[in-house]
C-alpha cells in the first residue's frame, strides 16, 4: 500500500475513532446528568432541611463578612457541600431576579439549589470516563462509566445537598488518577490531579482520609513494579532509585492534597486548630456512638448493627448487572494484563478496607458506603467485559466471528438497555432502589432504616386538597421536610410533650418510626389502631401514613355500631329545655367501606317512659371514607309542656330494609328494658 493511500487510512480510522469517543462523551453525559436534574426538586431530605440548606447560608455569609473562622460549621467537614450550596443559593436568587425563572414554589427553589450538586457529579462521570480510557481496554472503559452514571444508589445521592456522594466521586477520581500514575505513565500532573480529587473528598467527609493510606498502598506496591510506560533504562534505574521516587511523589500528593484542602477551606487560613479539632470530634464522637434516633436492621430495631450490616448493604444495593459482574471479577483478573491487575487490586483494596473501616464504628447506614460504589460500578464492568468475552470465547466453534461479534455486541446492549430503563422506573424515588435479583424495594424495606424525606411531598400534596387544611394543624415529626411543599396558611408541627398541639386536625406517621421504634404517643396513639385516611406508597412500599385527628367534642362518647361504625362523641348547641330546640352534632368514623346507606333514630324517653321526641335521618354511610370523621346534626324539640322528671336520649343505627337494628358495643351496658335492644344511652338530664 502507498505511504499516501495508508496514511489517509490512518487519518480516517482516527476520525472515526474520534468520532465513537465523542458519542460515548454525550451518551454518558445525557445518561449521567438527565436522572440527576429532573424532578430536582421533588422531596426535601430531613439532613438538608435541618442543615445543610442552613449550613451553606451561614458558611457564605461568614465569607461575605471575612470571618473564615466561622466557616469550620460541620464535623464532616462538608466544605464542598457547602460551597455548592452557596453557588446554588446565589444561582437561585439570579435565576428569579433576573426572571429567567418565573417558577417561585419550593420545589423549584430546592432544585435549583441542588443543581451545582448534580451537575458536579455528572462532570465527575465525564473526567472518569477520560481517566477510565486511559487505563482499561475500550469497552470496559465505557461499561464502567455507564454503571457509574446510571447507578441508582448513586444517582439517589448525586441529586441533594449532602457529602456522601460528593466524596464518593472524589474519591474515585483520585484513585483512578493515582493509578494511572503509579500502573501506567508517570506524569506529574496526574499525581497532582489525585492529590486534588482526595482533598476534595476529604473536605466533603473525612471518612475520605482513607486514599492517603490507599494512596501510599499503591505507591509501595509500584517499586517492585514500575509504570508500563518507562523505557528500558529508565526500569533498571527504578529498581535502584524507586525509594527516593516513592518519597517525591508522595510528597508532591500530599502538598497538592494539603494546598487544596487549605485553599478551600477559609478556617484554616485563620485557625488551623479548630477545624483539626472540629475533625477530630466527628470521627471520634459521632463514629463512637450509635445513631441517636436508632437504627433498624434485618427486620428489628438495632441501635448497633454489627458487621453482616455493610456486606448486606453492598448486596442489595448493587444493580442486578454489577452483581452479577462483580461475581466476575476472578475471571476479569485472570484475563487482565498486568498493569490492569494492580489497577483492579487498587480498587479492590479502596472497596475492602473502606467497608471494614465504617464497620469498626457502631453508627451505621447503608448509605455510608456511597464513596464506594462508584468503584464497585467500575470492577462490575471489568467482570462484565470479560464474562461477554468468555462467552464469545466459548461460543468460537459454534458460531461465525460476525454472529459472535453481535451477540458480544447483544450483551452490551441489553445491559445498556436495562440500565435505562431501571433508572427510568426508580425515578424519582431512586433512594428506594434495591437490587431485584435480592427482593428489590421491599428487602430494602425488611433490611434497612426507610425514609430520608421521601413520600413527604406526597404527603403535602393529599393534605393541600383537603378544604379544612388551613385552618387546623398537621402533627409530623419531621414537619421540616412538608411545611415547604404545604400551600399557604397550611401549618405544620411537631408534637407538644408527647401529646397532640392545639387544633391538630391530621397526623402522619412516617416509616422510619415504625422500623426503629419510636412510635410513640401521639403516633403510637393512631398507627395500627385507627384507619388511615391516606397511604403514600412508594415502589409497593407504604412511606407515610396520614391519619385524622378527631376534633374536640363537647360530649366524648365512645360506641361501636356493627362491625366498623365508631361513634366519637357530639356537640350540643344548648341545654334541653321546654318549648326549645337542641342541635346535637354527632362525630362519626368508620373502619372499613360500608355496603349500604343506614338509617339513624333518635327516642328521647321522658320520666313516664314515653317518646317526647323521636327522630329517623339517613346516613349515607356507603359515601365514608374509612378513617374520616364525619358530622351529622340531630335537631331535637321538646314539647313545651313536657313534665319534669328525668329524661334519656338514646340512638342506634338500622337497615331501612328489615328494619334490624346494628348491634352496639359500649363501655357502658346497654339495657333493652329502655328502649329496645341495641339502642345507646347517650345522654340523661333532668327537667326541674
Amino acid at each position: 500500500m502507498p505511504m499516501s493511500t495508508a496514511h489517509a487510512a490512518t487519518a480516517q480510522q482516527h476520525a472515526r475513532s474520534t468520532y465513537w469517543v465523542l458519542l460515548n462523551y454525550i451518551f454518558l453525559g445525557i445518561v449521567a446528568l438527565l436522572p440527576r436534574v429532573l424532578d430536582l426538586g421533588t422531596f426535601l431530605t430531613g439532613d438538608e432541611a435541618n442543615f445543610w440548606l442552613h449550613r451553606s447560608v451561614a458558611f457564605w455569609n461568614a465569607l461575605k463578612r471575612g470571618d473564615f473562622a466561622a466557616t469550620a460549621i460541620s464535623t464532616h467537614p462538608g466544605v464542598t457541600t457547602m460551597w455548592l450550596g452557596g453557588m446554588g443559593l446565589r444561582l437561585q436568587d439570579f435565576l428569579l431576579s433576573s426572571g429567567i425563572v418565573r417558577d417561585g414554589s419550593y420545589a423549584a427553589f430546592i432544585g435549583m439549589v441542588r443543581l451545582p450538586v448534580a451537575i458536579t457529579h455528572t462532570l465527575g462521570v465525564l473526567f472518569g470516563y477520560a481517566l477510565l480510557r486511559k487505563l482499561l481496554p475500550a469497552l470496559p472503559a465505557f461499561l464502567a462509566a455507564f454503571c457509574w452514571a446510571s447507578d441508582p444508589f448513586m444517582i439517589a445521592f448525586s441529586r441533594v445537598l449532602h457529602v456522601d456522594a460528593l466524596a464518593g466521586t472524589f474519591m474515585t477520581l483520585s484513585i483512578l488518577a493515582a493509578c494511572y500514575y503509579w500502573h501506567h505513565t508517570p506524569r506529574t500532573r496526574w499525581l497532582i490531579i489525585s492529590g486534588v480529587c482526595a482533598a476534595l473528598g476529604i473536605l466533603s467527609k473525612s471518612p475520605a482520609l482513607i486514599m492517603g493510606l490507599i494512596v501510599a498502598l499503591i505507591a509501595l506496591a509500584a517499586l517492585r513494579n514500575p509504570p508500563d510506560d518507562l523505557p528500558p533504562l529508565a526500569r533498571g534505574r527504578w529498581f535502584i532509585a524507586g525509594d527516593r521516587w516513592l518519597v517525591l511523589s508522595l510528597a508532591v500528593w500530599g502538598i497538592a492534597m494539603l494546598a487544596t484542602v487549605v485553599l478551600l477551606w477559609p478556617t484554616l487560613w485563620t485557625g488551623p486548630s479548630s477545624a483539626i479539632a472540629l475533625l477530630r470530634l466527628g470521627i471520634e464522637a459521632e463514629g463512637a456512638e450509635p445513631h441517636m434516633l436508632g437504627n433498624f436492621f434485618l427486620g428489628r430495631a438495632d441501635d448497633a448493627p454489627g458487621l453482616l450490616f455493610y456486606p448486606v448493604a453492598v448486596a442489595l444495593r448493587l444493580t442486578p448487572w454489577t452483581l452479577i459482574g462483580v461475581l466476575a471479577l476472578p475471571l476479569a483478573y485472570q484475563r487482565a494484563r498486568a498493569a490492569n491487575r494492580r489497577d483492579l487490586a487498587a480498587f479492590a483494596l479502596l472497596v475492602v478496607l473502606f467497608v471494614v473501616a465504617m464497620s469498626i464504628f457502631p453508627k451505621k447506614f447503608n448509605r455510608y458506603l456511597i464513596p464506594i460504589f462508584p468503584t464497585l460500578d467500575i470492577l462490575a464492568a471489568v467482570g462484565l467485559a470479560a464474562l461477554f468475552d468468555a462467552v464469545q470465547n466459548a461460543l468460537t466453534r459454534l458460531r461465525s466471528a460476525t454472529a459472535l461479534a453481535y451477540l458480544r455486541s447483544g450483551l452490551v446492549a441489553l445491559v445498556l438497555v436495562a440500565a435505562c430503563i431501571n433508572v427510568a422506573w426508580w425515578h424519582p424515588y431512586s433512594i428506594a432502589a434495591f437490587n431485584q435479583l435480592l427482593g428489590g424495594a421491599r428487602a430494602g424495606e425488611r433490611a434497612f432504616l426507610t425514609g430520608w424525606g421521601e413520600g413527604y411531598s406526597l404527603v403535602a400534596a393529599w393534605l393541600n386538597e383537603q378544604p379544612d387544611i388551613t385552618g387546623v394543624v398537621t402533627v409530623s415529626a419531621m414537619n421540616s421536610s412538608i411545611q415547604p411543599y404545604m400551600r399557604r396558611g397550611a401549618q405544620v408541627r411537631g408534637p407538644q410533650d408527647g401529646g397532640l398541639p392545639n387544633k391538630a386536625g391530621y397526623i402522619v406517621v412516617y416509616i422510619r418510626q415504625v422500623q426503629d421504634g419510636s412510635t410513640v404517643p401521639p403516633f403510637s396513639d393512631f398507627y395500627g389502631k385507627h384507619v388511615p385516611l391516606h397511604t403514600v406508597t412508594i415502589h409497593g412500599i407504604d412511606y407515610a401514613w396520614i391519619y385524622q385527628v378527631p376534633p374536640v367534642l363537647d360530649v366524648p362518647r365512645q360506641a361501636t355500631f356493627g362491625p366498623s361504625i365508631e361513634l366519637l362523641g357530639y356537640d350540643q348547641s344548648n341545654d334541653f329545655a321546654p318549648g326549645q330546640t337542641t342541635t346535637l352534632t354527632f362525630a362519626w368514623r368508620t373502619r372499613e367501606a360500608q355496603p349500604s346507606d343506614l338509617f339513624m333514630f333518635a327516642h328521647l324517653i321522658g320520666p313516664d317512659q314515653q317518646r317526647y321526641s323521636s327522630l329517623d335521618i339517613p346516613l349515607a354511610v356507603s359515601e365514608w371514607q374509612p378513617g374520616r370523621v364525619i358530622r351529622n346534626e340531630l335537631p331535637i324539640s321538646l314539647p313545651a309542656d313536657a313534665p319534669a322528671g328525668v329524661y334519656r336520649l338514646t340512638i342506634g343505627l338500622y337497615n331501612l330494609a328489615d328494619g334490624a337494628r346494628l348491634p352496639v358495643q359500649s363501655p357502658e351496658p346497654i339495657n333493652p328494658e329502655l328502649d329496645g335492644p341495641e339502642a345507646l344511652l347517650l345522654a340523661e338530664f333532668v327537667l326541674e
